[in-house]
């Protein structure tokens, strides 16, 4: 999908009535809402016009999180923001959501506003420059995908698969704050025992390794870490 301006809202939710308030809110608030049931119905669409999909995890039928790796899987929709919607709010859903590249979470019930502000916040972050999966020449702070590798203005920087994995999902994600389990979840290779001090000493040594844009990896007490863009291509 193209970073560019997209208002178009796929609304898929079971409950009527949560589709009718998320409609009529959305529509007053400018953008072009489509609204479906199921997830069956959402897939007779042409998901690639949307700039956004909201999704309720609990639909009867296909579950939101099958429709979701379906959209992953194909790479006309793969790169369309969701945001999740679900009565469940334990610690493992939230994971299990962000495994599977959902972009953000909303817990039922949940204030209207307050989703509006987080749809906006996605579209700001999707219309920003993609990756791109070559290094990107002449570029102050790039990373190759590929490659695995990091420039910092040319000059190739070595980090560790652990580093590698937490500065690309911080920069995926710019303004977005990751919780330390939720880097240890998304970082670190499945089975290796590890603590929460191995993010602290794994941001440190990382900082040190981006010099002047150490900077941009910022510390939110209490919640965990994120990335600023400001004056960076990528």
């Amino acid at each position: 999908m193209e970073n560019k301006e997209n208002n178009k809202i796929l609304l898929v939710d079971d409950e009527t009535d949560i589709l009718d308030v998320l409609r009529f809110n959305f529509t007053a608030s400018g953008y072009q809402v489509t609204a479906v049931t199921s997830a069956e119905e959402a897939l007779a669409l042409d998901l690639s016009a949307f700039g956004l999909i909201i999704l309720d995890l609990m639909l009867g039928g296909m579950s939101g999180a099958r429709f979701t790796m379906l959209l992953k899987e194909n790479h006309l929709t793969a790169e369309i923001p969701i945001i999740m919607l679900t009565a469940k709010n334990a610690r493992e859903d939230i994971i299990d959501g962000l495994r599977l590249g959902v972009d953000d979470y909303v817990s039922k019930p949940f204030s209207v506003q307050e989703l509006l502000l987080r749809s906006q916040a996605v579209l700001r972050r999707a219309r920003r420059p993609a990756f791109r999966e070559e290094p990107a020449e002449g570029k102050t702070l790039s990373l190759d995908l590929r490659g695995k590798s990091l420039s910092i203005e040319g000059r190739r920087v070595s980090l560790t698969r652990t580093e590698f994995g937490i500065l690309q999902l911080l920069m995926e994600h710019p303004g977005r704050v990751f919780s330390r389990d939720q880097l240890l979840d998304k970082a670190w290779p499945e089975g290796v025992v590890v603590t929460d001090r191995s993010v602290d000493v794994s941001i440190t040594r990382l900082r040190k390794k981006l010099g002047p844009y150490a900077k941009c990896i910022v510390t939110r007490p209490g919640h965990g870490y994120c990335f600023t863009d400001e004056d960076i291509e990528v």
